[in-house]
Protein backbone atom coordinates (compact mmCIF):
# COMPACT_ATOMS: atom_id res chain seq x y z
CA UNK A 1 0.00 0.00 0.00
CA UNK A 2 2.74 2.46 1.02
CA UNK A 3 5.12 1.29 -2.38
CA UNK A 4 1.82 2.06 -4.34
CA UNK A 5 1.33 5.62 -2.71
CA UNK A 6 5.05 6.55 -3.47
CA UNK A 7 4.37 5.54 -6.85
CA UNK A 8 1.41 7.22 -7.27
CA UNK A 9 2.74 10.47 -5.71
CA UNK A 10 5.37 9.73 -8.12
CA UNK A 11 3.78 9.87 -11.27
CA UNK A 12 1.79 12.93 -10.62
CA UNK A 13 5.10 14.89 -9.63
CA UNK A 14 6.18 13.50 -13.16
CA UNK A 15 2.97 14.56 -14.76
CA UNK A 16 3.42 18.35 -13.28
CA UNK A 17 6.73 18.55 -13.84
CA UNK A 18 6.23 17.62 -17.66
CA UNK A 19 3.21 19.99 -17.48
CA UNK A 20 5.36 23.14 -16.15
CA UNK A 21 8.32 22.58 -18.29
CA UNK A 22 5.64 22.12 -21.55
CA UNK A 23 4.21 25.28 -20.39
CA UNK A 24 7.63 26.65 -19.54
CA UNK A 25 9.36 26.04 -23.30
CA UNK A 26 6.07 27.17 -25.67
CA UNK A 27 8.82 29.51 -27.27
CA UNK A 28 11.58 28.58 -25.29
CA UNK A 29 13.70 29.49 -22.52
CA UNK A 30 16.50 31.85 -21.76
CA UNK A 31 18.79 31.47 -18.60
CA UNK A 32 16.57 29.38 -16.99
CA UNK A 33 13.02 32.10 -17.60
CA UNK A 34 10.50 31.34 -19.58
CA UNK A 35 10.49 33.43 -22.88
CA UNK A 36 7.40 35.89 -24.00
CA UNK A 37 6.26 36.55 -27.28
CA UNK A 38 6.03 40.34 -28.26
CA UNK A 39 3.41 41.61 -31.21
CA UNK A 40 2.88 44.78 -31.81
CA UNK A 41 0.15 45.75 -34.33
CA UNK A 42 -0.18 42.46 -35.29
CA UNK A 43 3.47 42.01 -36.11
CA UNK A 44 5.60 39.68 -33.98
CA UNK A 45 9.21 41.00 -32.78
CA UNK A 46 11.80 39.24 -33.90
CA UNK A 47 14.96 39.08 -31.63
CA UNK A 48 18.61 37.92 -32.86
CA UNK A 49 20.21 35.21 -30.98
CA UNK A 50 22.30 37.84 -29.20
CA UNK A 51 19.31 39.78 -27.77
CA UNK A 52 17.90 39.30 -24.24
CA UNK A 53 14.30 38.63 -25.75
CA UNK A 54 10.59 39.35 -23.30
CA UNK A 55 10.92 37.25 -20.10
CA UNK A 56 8.26 36.09 -18.01
CA UNK A 57 9.88 36.76 -14.09
CA UNK A 58 7.72 35.27 -11.04
CA UNK A 59 4.99 35.31 -13.35
CA UNK A 60 5.11 38.84 -14.52
CA UNK A 61 6.27 39.97 -18.50
CA UNK A 62 9.79 41.71 -18.54
CA UNK A 63 10.78 43.60 -21.58
CA UNK A 64 14.04 44.47 -23.04
CA UNK A 65 13.80 48.64 -22.62
CA UNK A 66 14.80 48.45 -26.43
CA UNK A 67 12.11 46.46 -27.70
CA UNK A 68 9.89 48.33 -25.71
CA UNK A 69 11.04 51.64 -26.89
CA UNK A 70 10.86 51.02 -30.67
CA UNK A 71 7.03 49.47 -29.73
CA UNK A 72 6.06 52.77 -27.75
CA UNK A 73 7.85 54.73 -30.96
CA UNK A 74 9.83 56.66 -28.15
CA UNK A 75 13.70 58.01 -27.43
CA UNK A 76 15.22 56.36 -25.00
CA UNK A 77 18.80 57.09 -23.19
CA UNK A 78 20.69 55.11 -20.88
CA UNK A 79 22.86 56.90 -18.06
CA UNK A 80 25.41 53.67 -16.88
CA UNK A 81 26.63 55.94 -14.01
CA UNK A 82 23.15 55.77 -12.49
CA UNK A 83 21.92 52.77 -13.86
CA UNK A 84 18.93 55.04 -15.02
CA UNK A 85 17.21 54.75 -18.33
CA UNK A 86 14.95 57.88 -19.77
CA UNK A 87 12.38 57.22 -21.86
CA UNK A 88 11.08 60.01 -23.95
CA UNK A 89 8.07 60.21 -26.21
CA UNK A 90 7.31 63.11 -28.34
CA UNK A 91 3.78 64.05 -30.34
CA UNK A 92 4.65 64.25 -33.94
CA UNK A 93 1.65 64.86 -36.15
CA UNK A 94 2.45 64.35 -40.11
CA UNK A 95 1.09 65.37 -43.19
CA UNK A 96 1.99 65.16 -46.94
CA UNK A 97 0.96 67.84 -49.92
CA UNK A 98 2.02 68.18 -53.13
CA UNK A 99 0.30 71.63 -53.97
CA UNK A 100 0.71 75.10 -51.34
CA UNK A 101 -1.34 77.35 -53.42
CA UNK A 102 -0.48 81.11 -53.38
CA UNK A 103 -3.27 81.74 -51.26
CA UNK A 104 -1.78 79.59 -48.89
CA UNK A 105 -3.93 76.85 -48.41
CA UNK A 106 -2.33 73.60 -48.03
CA UNK A 107 -3.86 70.99 -50.11
CA UNK A 108 -2.70 66.99 -48.60
CA UNK A 109 -3.36 63.83 -49.93
CA UNK A 110 -3.21 60.54 -48.79
CA UNK A 111 -3.99 58.43 -51.63
CA UNK A 112 -2.22 57.84 -54.47
CA UNK A 113 -2.08 56.25 -58.37
CA UNK A 114 -0.40 53.21 -58.81
CA UNK A 115 3.15 54.19 -60.96
CA UNK A 116 2.83 57.59 -60.54
CA UNK A 117 6.05 59.18 -58.92
CA UNK A 118 5.78 62.53 -57.25
CA UNK A 119 7.84 65.42 -55.06
CA UNK A 120 6.04 66.03 -52.02
CA UNK A 121 6.41 67.84 -48.72
CA UNK A 122 6.19 66.10 -45.40
CA UNK A 123 4.59 68.25 -42.83
CA UNK A 124 5.13 67.04 -39.05
CA UNK A 125 3.92 69.01 -36.17
CA UNK A 126 6.20 68.24 -32.99
CA UNK A 127 5.51 68.77 -29.35
CA UNK A 128 6.27 67.46 -25.41
CA UNK A 129 9.42 66.79 -26.71
CA UNK A 130 11.31 66.68 -23.68
CA UNK A 131 14.80 66.21 -24.85
CA UNK A 132 17.59 68.10 -27.01
CA UNK A 133 17.91 66.76 -30.55
CA UNK A 134 20.45 67.00 -33.18
CA UNK A 135 18.15 66.36 -36.31
CA UNK A 136 15.31 64.52 -38.13
CA UNK A 137 14.78 61.72 -40.74
CA UNK A 138 12.37 61.10 -42.86
CA UNK A 139 12.08 57.28 -45.13
CA UNK A 140 9.58 55.78 -46.96
CA UNK A 141 8.94 51.87 -47.10
CA UNK A 142 7.27 50.30 -49.96
CA UNK A 143 4.42 47.77 -49.20
CA UNK A 144 6.88 44.75 -49.86
CA UNK A 145 9.34 46.33 -47.42
CA UNK A 146 11.92 48.09 -49.21
CA UNK A 147 13.13 51.24 -48.86
CA UNK A 148 11.90 53.65 -51.84
CA UNK A 149 13.85 56.87 -51.13
CA UNK A 150 17.61 57.78 -49.55
CA UNK A 151 16.18 58.60 -46.19
CA UNK A 152 16.17 62.59 -45.96
CA UNK A 153 18.00 64.38 -43.09
CA UNK A 154 17.57 67.53 -41.71
CA UNK A 155 19.46 69.16 -38.66
CA UNK A 156 17.71 70.68 -35.79
CA UNK A 157 19.81 74.17 -34.89
CA UNK A 158 17.55 74.95 -32.06
CA UNK A 159 15.82 72.24 -30.39
CA UNK A 160 12.58 73.29 -28.79
CA UNK A 161 10.11 71.32 -26.95
CA UNK A 162 7.43 72.20 -29.70
CA UNK A 163 7.83 73.52 -33.30
CA UNK A 164 7.08 72.93 -37.01
CA UNK A 165 9.00 71.60 -40.01
CA UNK A 166 8.81 71.08 -43.21
CA UNK A 167 11.06 68.31 -45.28
CA UNK A 168 10.40 67.82 -48.83
CA UNK A 169 11.41 64.50 -50.29
CA UNK A 170 11.82 64.46 -54.41
CA UNK A 171 11.47 61.76 -56.49
CA UNK A 172 9.28 59.02 -55.18
CA UNK A 173 7.93 56.14 -57.17
CA UNK A 174 4.84 54.39 -55.92
CA UNK A 175 5.00 51.02 -58.09
CA UNK A 176 3.46 49.11 -56.19
CA UNK A 177 -0.25 48.22 -54.93
CA UNK A 178 -0.78 49.05 -51.12
CA UNK A 179 0.71 50.89 -48.14
CA UNK A 180 3.89 52.84 -48.13
CA UNK A 181 4.83 54.18 -44.85
CA UNK A 182 6.79 57.13 -43.72
CA UNK A 183 8.82 57.09 -41.18
CA UNK A 184 9.86 60.17 -38.94
CA UNK A 185 12.48 59.56 -36.46
CA UNK A 186 14.96 62.10 -34.47
CA UNK A 187 18.52 61.93 -33.48
CA UNK A 188 19.51 62.68 -30.04
CA UNK A 189 21.94 64.81 -28.76
CA UNK A 190 24.70 63.32 -28.11
CA UNK A 191 23.92 60.09 -30.01
CA UNK A 192 24.72 59.04 -33.42
CA UNK A 193 21.44 56.53 -33.50
CA UNK A 194 18.23 57.41 -35.07
CA UNK A 195 14.70 56.35 -33.45
CA UNK A 196 11.31 56.14 -35.24
CA UNK A 197 8.88 58.27 -33.25
CA UNK A 198 6.02 58.50 -35.89
CA UNK A 199 4.53 56.95 -39.08
CA UNK A 200 2.09 57.79 -41.65
CA UNK A 201 1.07 55.84 -44.41
CA UNK A 202 0.12 56.73 -47.84
CA UNK A 203 -2.20 54.24 -50.05
CA UNK A 204 -1.15 53.39 -53.71
CA UNK A 205 -3.53 52.13 -55.60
Amino acid sequence: MKVQRIFTLMVVFFVLSTAAAVASSIWGDYKGYSIARLVVNNQTKEFADSDVPPLIVDGKTVLPLRAMSDALQSLLRWDDASKTAYLFKPNVHMFFTTEVRKDSAIVPFGVVERGKQADFIVFAQVDNLKTGINSVRVSIVSPSGKSVITPVEKSISDSKESFWLKVPVYGVAFDEAGTYVVKFAMQQSGSSDYSVVSEKQIQSE
